[in-house]
């Protein structure tokens, strides 16, 4: 009798384990893919009902109402369809899709803070030479703007737009129902495959490339502390940081002040995140990410993760809309 496997290097009970996971990937990417379709059509078709009641035009000439709208649309574009994405694999997958639960050690958790936000800084400069580079080249990139309260109830509600809100739901959709689900074919790939996921979230190529570096740092806390609140932490410091720098600049009107306060902030930043990683590395000991135990090699699977038609739908999109940004 002619053993048909004979002729391969892959084992039945191998072949079985493969098909599976390959299945499962797929399952994975799919709905994901699925997702970002949805939050980008929920957060059109809110912008549309928006913009056609007089709403559209407080948007513009109302920085207070811009902030509120922008919590609006954030949580439902996002909760929406990542919520019903995590929920969905939780049952088919068995996962613990969000693990808003306490860091298997608080130590870890608040060592791994510091350690995400300097690569945050790092990952901000990075940002600043690409952009500066496509100057250089005659091309403008460009993102969306926000109009910066002056008052104080404005800036607070401002800080819960762009600080608060999206290092919950952003952290909710991508380190919750995207990354965990992805865990069980090792932390690694699950790391990269979410934050790809989350770099192509952004849509324009200012801070889609710091996405992508801050993207793994978060999913690298995350996986190691086994908490999301982890990378809430990092996501809300790092866009706190970010507001901070926005006030400092619509307040201080001399440049060589300006200079001499940000590069002190950003000094005092640099030296107590680079302590602070430093104290990580102390405190985290033999803790490791999961390895691997699949069939499939990393690259096969994160071909299976991106060669599905919603994600591949989903990053045509995203490449449009990032396009709309670059001048």
């Amino acid at each position: 009798m002619i053993n048909l496997y004979s002729y391969t290097n892959i084992q039945p009970e191998n072949y079985i384990q493969e098909q599976n996971e390959k299945n499962n990937i797929k399952l994975i990417s799919k709905t994901a893919g699925l997702a970002v379709i949805g939050y980008v059509i929920i957060q059109n078709i809110l912008s549309a009902i928006l913009f056609v009641t007089p709403l559209g035009s407080m948007y513009y000439n109302n920085a207070d109402v811009q902030s509120v709208i922008t919590i609006f649309l954030s949580v439902l574009s996002l909760l929406i369809p990542f919520g019903l994405c995590g929920f969905y694999l939780e049952k088919k997958t068995g996962t613990d899709v969000f693990k808003f639960g306490e860091p298997v050690n608080t130590k870890l958790m608040l060592t791994a803070v510091p350690l995400g936000f300097f690569v945050c800084l790092v990952a901000n400069y990075l940002t600043s030479v690409f952009v500066t580079f496509f100057d250089s080249a005659g091309v403008e990139l460009t993102a969306p703007e926000y109009s910066v309260p002056s008052d104080l109830p404005g800036r607070i509600v401002y800080v819960i737009s762009i600080a608060v809100v999206p290092a919950l739901v952003e952290e909710f959709a991508i380190r919750g129902a995207v990354l965990q689900p992805l865990r069980r074919y090792g932390d690694k790939f699950a790391i990269l495959a979410s934050a790809i996921v989350f770099a192509a979230l952004h849509g324009n190529l200012i801070q889609a490339p710091f996405a992508l570096i801050a993207g793994i740092v978060l999913g690298y806390t995350v996986c190691i502390t086994n908490s999301i609140w982890t990378g809430v932490l990092i996501h809300f410091c790092n866009n706190l940081y970010a507001v901070a720098t926005e006030f400092m600049i619509a307040d201080i009107t001399n440049e060589d002040t300006l200079n001499i306060v940000y590069t002190a902030v950003l000094a005092v930043l640099y030296l107590l995140s680079i302590i602070g990683s430093v104290m990580f590395v102390v405190v985290r000991n033999k803790r490791r990410l999961v390895p691997s135990f699949t069939v499939l090699s990393e690259c096969k699977k994160m071909k299976h993760f991106v060669l599905t038609l919603p994600m591949i739908i989903a990053i045509i999109i995203m490449i449009y809309i990032t396009s709309q940004f670059v001048n």
